[in-house]
């Protein structure tokens, strides 16, 4: 037995303490901070001139990006006025994607990376409410509802089609459509109640690897001259990570002769928002850094590794130190922001189980 464990120390050893480095280091490398797909074209005097001045729009354009991301409306309001030339202190890098430039004009796609601790710290000294915990996705079910007829599945729903056109894997809680499969149909379809068939819901949303599901109701209808075209807007979100279903309702109303495709754009933009602002309300970051002891146990070496890596790319959590090993178990100190309950629900976003009770942390199963 002594053997056994002496190789396993070996191997731990090996694999793991030439990158405990970058587990204990005080900034942790996110992918939130990384604003990309950012367009821009700009003509001036010359292609030079062109290019600095696109540059300069690409930074203004990431940073209110990343901060529409992180913060609820009414704490954006506060970063609305601040200048350029300090938008610029948070940008650690620029990638550029593809340019193309002429004698007056450049044309760009590119990526702007930003820092995350001096974010951090301008949001935490003005008193910036915000959120870095990045959800699992939300799978949505488009249900559209028309002249006494539901879709779901159907390719007659344009609603649906909306959503696979254009998925969304943007802000902090991505919302993925489903391709229709068989099982798909199988779990859910339009007829069935949504409580009897919560279970179903629940074994929908794992087959896709999603926390959730959201189902969104679009239901079209005329006034009664029919001069106006009313889309009703239903949503319920049912989340199986213990966070609460929420319901939402809206309306767009529009005259008849100016329907287009758009229309659906409009009621898809009102979804993602809805999606994205409850998900910041409930997981407001607080700015003093927490500190907790935490076990983490396993049943092997490569599950070990899994979970420190899972670990490392946690928005919340700064920095981890390993204190104590064994060949089931370690004994870790986080340094994270949020409290314990943010923390279990960044956890889970990741697979992980945290139990508040024992502070012990395992895979899901």
């Amino acid at each position: 037995m002594k053997l056994n464990f002496t190789k396993f120390l070996l191997a731990f050893f090996f694999v793991v303490f030439f990158t405990l480095k970058v587990a204990l280091s005080a900034s942790i490398n996110n992918k939130l901070f990384e604003v990309k797909n950012i367009n821009v074209e700009i003509e001036s005097t010359t292609s030079t001139r062109a290019r600095e001045i696109a540059l300069l729009k690409a930074q203004e354009k990431g940073f209110k990006n990343l901060m529409n991301k992180m913060l609820l409306t009414s704490e954006y309001e506060k970063i609305k006025t601040i200048s350029i030339e300090k938008m610029l202190e948070f940008v650690d890098a620029i990638e550029i994607q593809n340019e193309k430039t002429s004698s007056n004009k450049y044309i760009g796609n590119l990526t702007i990376i930003f820092n995350e601790d001096k974010i951090l710290k301008y949001l935490n000294q003005n008193n910036i409410k915000f959120t870095s915990l990045k959800s699992k996705p939300l799978l949505i079910l488009p249900i559209y509802k028309f002249a006494g007829v539901t879709y779901l599945w159907e390719k007659q729903n344009i609603w649906r089609n909306a959503w696979i056109v254009n998925s969304n894997s943007d802000g902090l809680i991505p919302i993925k459509s489903s391709d229709g499969k068989f099982t798909d149909f199988i779990f859910f379809n339009q007829d069935k109640a949504v409580k009897k068939n919560l279970k179903n819901l629940k074994l929908l949303a794992e087959s896709h690897n999603t926390t959730g599901v959201l189902i969104a109701i679009l239901k079209k209808k005329y006034n009664r001259d029919k001069s106006k075209i009313l889309f009703n807007l239903n949503l319920s979100i049912y989340r199986f990570d213990g966070q609460e279903t929420i319901n939402y309702e809206d309306t767009i109303d529009i005259y008849s002769n100016e329907y287009s495709d758009n229309i659906l754009n409009e009621a898809k933009l009102k979804v993602e928002e809805f999606v994205n602002q409850q998900w910041k309300s409930a997981n407001v970051i607080t700015a003093q850094k927490e500190f907790e002891k935490i076990t983490v146990s396993f049943n092997n070496l490569d599950d070990w590794i899994n979970i420190k890596k899972t670990i490392k790319n946690i928005s919340i959590i700064d920095k981890f130190n390993v204190k104590r090993f064994t060949h089931n178990k370690a004994t870790i100190f986080l340094s994270f922001s949020g409290n314990l309950n943010q923390l279990k629900v960044a956890f889970k976003q990741s697979d992980l189980e945290f139990n508040l009770n024992n502070k012990n942390l395992t895979l899901s199963n």
